[in-house]
């Protein structure tokens, strides 16, 4: 009998049919799918239900042996609450009385047989593999005939087929071995002569012997019985449907920032399966490479989502890495001697050593001197091993040969895995770097031939990071950079903001993943290595512990997170003097604070030499300017062999304000004020008419230009006389109005000779520096400043002529945050 229309073939797991409205949305699902084709169901036994004590069925099972072998009735109760819960599904979803009934009849005879299995282990306290795998088949045997019953229910024509009739396999009873022919045979005369229309349900996990005896296919099991049917029936697609959107990239247990992949090769995904990937077991493949039949893995619970089709086209995707995982609980046997070099089949002897005692070697490598081969185990099997090697190399240990056969305890092996890491220099470097930043010692490599594959072992505690650090290099995703912000004043708080707003912008568009792992104050602060939403920074700020600036580092280092970067957004000089420490520590720093680049020269000396040792981003471009890029710019020059003749420019954006209003009409006083309720001035305004603050900016950019000088070698003019300088901010504001008879007098001189006044700081090209009022006139680019705006001229040997000008609102929480945040993206760029 010829097939007619293609095959697609369906399986679902435990959690896609765990209750009656799982079961109704499998129906819809198969239903309603776009295949042109003929449909075969392949399903599991029910799985857990939500928020339910007790485990999946299967477990239940496994429960009814263990309890039945220690001679415990238990296992009826257990027996009980799965017929109840079968039962109830099956009332909810079909209404039909004789079909219900028909079915209920054939799940009594299933019930019986299996409480007569269980009677038999507990009189005997013993399970045989037989009988272990008619108990555990149960599951799938009980869920298919309610499965089917619910299609027919929907008013669909389908039928409940034990795969007993259709999967043959050898007398294996636990992991048996299919009969690919006979199957072949079994599946396409009971499945063609089906007719289009008829939707048979299959039961996943089992097949027989020729004989009719009932054997389980092991692990995946009904993963497996999918894609022996597929491969009997040439079927065009196999779906796996579970609660997962298709295979990740790695553990989201581990790396909560885990996704799924759109496209995986088979071997690339047998890869995968074989390190522990929740994706198909090796096994399962191997019918449908064979045929090249594709498999997509979906979500029952997401239906929408693509899922991961696993077929032979390798698409090339922006990482050459798809995945990254590890197996855990292993354990390393190292051989080791001079006498191994030249010496051939010593690596097949241990190889067979170990084979004989049921073995398996997960991992090996040999140093290419040949006077050392190493052998990654189970550490389960690494006493056996161990002692399986002594013997084996016990001649060459009494001769000298062998050195030792050691054995290490409490390792693990992890694994990157990509087709397209073949012929891609450097793959293998990053991956050594990254776990070497991480303070992770890799105790052995081993690259396959293929390049598909490079795998390390490590000590067992160091797995979970050494994953989740591969998986932050390798970027699969997007770059995860740890923030931990220092202030949580107007500018902070901005920040935090903005950073807030930007999220979906940065994730999607630019692909960073900006974590924010901690904040504090200079009372409190608090550390968490998963991150925390914006909205919580306050709430657990004021929960945290004292602020302690040493414990960042710590924290940093102790949680092993890379690409950290902390953001200082304070004035405070203690913060400051920490920069030579988080650089040194590998954690990158971004600021406003003016404070690091303008202390003692000798700091500023230890700071850049710490930076040539370990170049890890500083960006401080809000130093100056606030959102101007007057650092850049003056760094682009330097860079490129310009020389500096002179710079000028108004720095402050509060003393622009302050000047400009004067020169609109308005008193000293009340353009002081005007300024402090706007936000522009320091909570005391001396600190900004004292001109300390335009004279640290002018330092920043002295030095950035390659002078070298301190603070106190600028020549600075206060607009505060000093009988005022002592007094308290409220006695000082309050005495303000007194000085606006001499301002007034002033600006009255100089507007009558055209003249406006700016506060302004210079640099000559001698490396001299000075900050105080200058009267400009119409000639001078200062001269038309307006508001807050700063305004820098670089007079250079290129632009002597026409100095070059950058202008622009110099103060503003938002301006400086803005560019705060356009250092931290430049920082994690660096990361890439």
């Amino acid at each position: 009998m010829m097939k007619a229309n293609p095959y697609f073939v369906y399986k679902f797991g435990g959690t896609s049919v765990s209750d009656a409205e799982r079961i109704r949305e499998v129906v819809r699902l198969v239903v309603k799918t776009p295949h042109e084709g003929r449909k075969v169901v392949v399903a599991s036994a029910l799985g857990k239900l939500k928020d339910d004590p007790n485990p999946k069925v299967t477990d239940q099972l496994l429960m009814c042996i263990a309890l039945a072998q220690d001679r415990d009735t238990g296992y009826n109760t257990v027996l009980e609450q799965l017929q109840s819960r079968h039962e109830a599904i099956l009332q909810t979803l079909v209404s039909d009385t004789a079909d219900q009934n028909a079915i209920r009849t054939h799940l009594g005879t299933l019930w019986h047989y299996l409480g007569e299995l269980l009677d038999g282990v507990y009189l005997l306290r013993e399970c045989s593999s037989r009988t272990w795998a008619a108990i555990v088949a149960m599951g799938e045997r009980l869920s298919v005939p309610i499965i089917a019953g619910a299609f027919r229910a929907a008013g669909y024509k389908a039928i409940a087929i034990e795969a007993t009739q259709l999967i043959r396999t050898g007398p294996q009873f636990l992991e048996a071995e299919v009969d690919f022919r006979m199957s072949g045979e079994l599946i396409r005369k009971n499945l063609w002569s089906l007719g289009d229309e008829i939707i048979p349900i299959v039961t996943g996990f089992i097949g027989a012997t020729e004989d009719g005896v009932l054997t389980t296919l092991g692990r995946s099991g009904s993963d497996y019985s999918a894609t022996i049917l597929a491969y009997a029936l040439d079927a065009k697609e196999v779906v796996i449907w579970s609660d997962v959107d298709g295979v990740l990239t790695a553990d989201p247990r581990i790396v909560p920032d885990a996704f799924p992949l759109a496209n995986l090769t088979y071997q690339e995904a047998s890869e995968l399966a074989y390190f522990g990937a929740n994706v198909l077991h090796p096994r399962t493949m191997l019918p449908l490479i064979e045929k090249s039949i594709p498999l997509r893995s979906k979500n029952t619970l997401n239906p929408d989502h693509p899922g991961t089709l696993i077929s032979t086209d390798t698409q090339d995707t922006p990482s050459k890495v798809k995945g990254v995982t590890s197996i855990r609980d292993m354990a390393l046997l190292m051989v080791e001697g001079s006498g191994l070099a030249g010496v051939p089949g010593i690596t097949a002897r241990g190889f067979v050593s170990l084979a004989d005692a049921g073995i398996n070697v997960v991992m090996v490598s040999q140093a290419s001197s040949e006077q050392s081969v190493c052998f990654a185990v189970r550490q389960t099997d690494a006493k056996t091993a161990h002692q399986r090697l002594l013997d084996a190399f016990a001649r060459e240990l009494d001769r000298g040969e062998v050195a030792e056969v050691s054995r290490r305890d409490g390792c693990a092996v992890v694994a990157i895995v990509g087709d397209n890491m073949r012929n891609s220099p450097g793959i293998a470097g990053k991956m050594m770097q990254a776990l070497g930043k991480c303070g992770i010692n890799i105790l052995s490599i081993a690259q396959g031939a293929s390049e598909r594959n490079i795998s390390v072992a490590v000590l067992d505690r160091d797995a979970v990071p050494a994953v989740q650090v591969l998986h932050e290099t390798f970027a699969m995703n997007r770059r995860r950079v740890h923030l931990f912000q220092i202030g949580t004043g107007v500018v902070g708080q901005t920040m935090l903001q903005l950073l807030k707003k930007q999220d979906e912008y940065l994730r999607n568009m630019l692909r960073l993943n900006f974590r924010i792992v901690g904040v504090a104050n200079s009372r409190q602060m608090f550390f968490d290595p998963k991150g925390v939403t914006h909205d919580a920074v306050d709430e657990r700020l004021d929960m945290g512990d004292p602020s302690n600036l040493d414990k960042i580092i710590s924290h940093f280092k102790e949680n092993r997170l890379e690409h950290a970067v902390v953001i200082d957004i304070t004035a405070s000089e203690k913060v400051a003097r920490m920069y030579p420490k988080f650089l040194a520590a590998g954690i990158a720093v971004v600021t406003p604070n003016k404070r690091a680049n303008t202390l003692e020269q000798s700091f500023y000396d230890e700071i850049y030499r710490v930076y040539s040792q370990n170049p890890v981003p500083y960006f401080y471009e809000t130093t100056v300017g606030a959102g101007l890029p007057i650092i850049s710019t003056l760094r682009d020059l330097v860079e490129t062999g310009d020389q500096i003749n002179r710079i000028e420019g108004v720095l402050s954006g509060t003393l622009a304000y302050i000047f400009n209003r004067m020169s609109e009409g308005v008193t000293f006083s009340k353009a002081l004020f005007e300024a402090r309720d706007l936000g522009y001035t320091e909570p005391d305004p001396r600190d900004d008419l004292m001109g300390e603050d335009v004279a640290r900016k002018i330092v920043i950019l002295a030095r950035e230009a390659g002078f070298r000088l301190n603070l106190e070698d600028v020549v600075q003019e206060s607009l505060v006389p000093k009988a005022y300088r002592t007094l308290s901010v409220e006695e000082f504001m309050e005495k303000v109005p007194e000085l606006d008879a001499g301002w007034q007098v002033r600006m009255a001189e100089w507007q009558a000779q055209g003249l406006r006044p700016q506060y302004v700081g210079v640099i000559n090209g001698d490396g001299s520096c000075s900050v105080g009022i200058q009267a400009v006139d119409v000639d001078s680019p200062l001269h038309y400043l307006r508001g807050t705006d700063n305004i820098v001229s670089f007079n250079t040997q290129r632009y002597f002529n026409t100095p070059m000008v950058v202008r622009g609102p110099g103060a503003g929480p938002e301006l400086t945050s803005s560019i705060i945040l356009a250092d931290t993206i430049k920082t994690a760029e660096t990361f890439r």
